[in-house]
């Protein structure tokens, strides 16, 4: 973490460096104009670095915290163009004739003004999730599940919510109204709920869960920033406080009809220096007579996929890819994941990974919508055993 956190300080300073000489030199002659579009450009690439990890929570703190992250995700762009226009420019005067000239003013609109219209599109689209629905079909090692051989299992998904000083229970309770009046069985928040516990409100949050009354409860996981934003038992507490209950390396039965397994954060070994449970560890004392259900598994990050299906999960249900939130971070996701973004399936294991409901750090997005799942589990009698991979 302490290396993430290195090496985009350094980006972000180069980012904003470089945005700031340019503006220096595109604004040769405005006077005053031109301190001040230097002087802002600085301010506001230092307020998020450094306001992120600090205390304050006075409206002034956090509005320059907001104002920090807004401009976080608009400068990488503005310095894209910025470049752009750096290399238009000495184009031009290698090749004189070649480039038609640009007005200095036309170019400095340019290189902030698409960008503050991308970011500010990029802000509505992260501020409006949308329900996506999934539906699976499952076989299971034994008969069907009583309760739902006539009908399906319908779960909700929260993910990557990252509630703070950023992000409200004002977007939980958006989701929690999209969910409501589908009336799922049961709600599972896959992880990073929580951003920082500075202006955390219990009572607003509790409000919300209240909008949705799923039967069979709502069940959370910890996802990194459960560890980042300071004691892992303070978020997890908090969690519980609302009434959810928490799986972190344990498992559940749950309406004696399938198996829910919920993993610790993949983080787990850098915050507590203990390794996380292996998916057989966690599952090593479930009662016999439950081993034939089907296996449902929550994990905050897509990376152990093929462990979910060699311990006969069915389902594991993910988040923390972002899909990059933005452009072109999602060519990177797609790297790191096999599955980077929605419903991956191999034979009879299906995982689904949420673009999240919020956003870290710059308020913006536009490699996807931000999303509540809704995910049907229809549950039919098979081998499930035939399509796990052989010794």
């Amino acid at each position: 973490m302490f290396r993430f956190f290195l090496v985009t300080g350094i980006g972000l300073a180069v980012i904003n460096g470089w945005i700031a000489w340019w503006l220096w030199r595109a604004l040769t002659g405005t006077g005053w104009l031109r301190v001040a579009g230097c002087l802002l450009t600085l301010a506001l690439g230092v307020a998020f670095p450094l306001l992120y990890k600090g205390h304050g929570i006075t409206l002034a703190h956090t509005w320059l915290l907001r104002a920090g992250a807004f401009w976080m995700g608009m400068a990488f762009y503005v310095f894209a163009l910025a470049v752009l226009a750096d290399i238009w420019c000495l184009g031009a005067r290698v090749f004189t004739g070649a480039f038609p000239a640009t007005p200095r003013w036309g170019m400095v609109l340019l290189v902030l003004g698409l960008p503050l219209l991308a970011s500010a599109a990029g802000w509505c689209n992260a501020a409006f999730p949308t329900l996506r629905h999934y539906d699976i079909t499952v076989r299971t090692r034994g008969p069907v599940p009583p309760a739902y051989a006539a009908k399906p299992l319908t779960l909700g998904v929260i993910t990557d919510m990252h509630m703070g000083r950023l992000i409200t229970a004002g977007r939980l309770a958006r989701a929690m109204e999209m969910l409501a009046p589908r009336r799922p069985d049961a709600i599972f928040y896959v992880g990073d709920m929580i951003d920082d516990h500075l202006q955390l409100d219990a009572e607003a949050t509790a409000a919300a869960l209240a909008l949705a009354q799923p039967r069979l409860g709502h069940w959370a996981v910890p996802g990194n920033h459960e560890y980042i934003a300071g004691s892992i038992d303070a978020s997890l507490n908090f969690l519980r406080g609302l009434g959810m209950h928490v799986l972190r390396d344990q498992w559940a039965v749950v309406d004696e009809s399938f198996v829910l397994a919920g993993r610790d954060d993949l983080s787990v070994p850098r915050y507590t220096g203990t390794p996380r449970k292996s998916l057989n560890d966690i599952l090593a004392d479930l009662p016999q007579k439950y081993r034939d259900l089907p296996l449902v598994v929550l994990d905050h990050q897509p990376t152990a996929l093929e462990e979910a299906r060699q311990a006969g999960a069915g389902l594991e249900l993910s988040g923390h890819t972002h899909y990059g939130q933005l452009w072109p971070f999602n060519l990177v996701v797609e790297k790191r994941y096999e599955n980077p973004l929605g419903l991956l399936t191999m034979g009879n294991f299906h995982s689904i990974v949420s673009a999240g409901t919020g956003t870290w750090g710059p308020p913006l997005r536009n490699t996807s919508r931000p999303e509540v799942l809704l995910v049907t589990v229809r549950f039919t009698a098979g081998s499930a055993a035939a399509d796990q991979p052989q010794p």
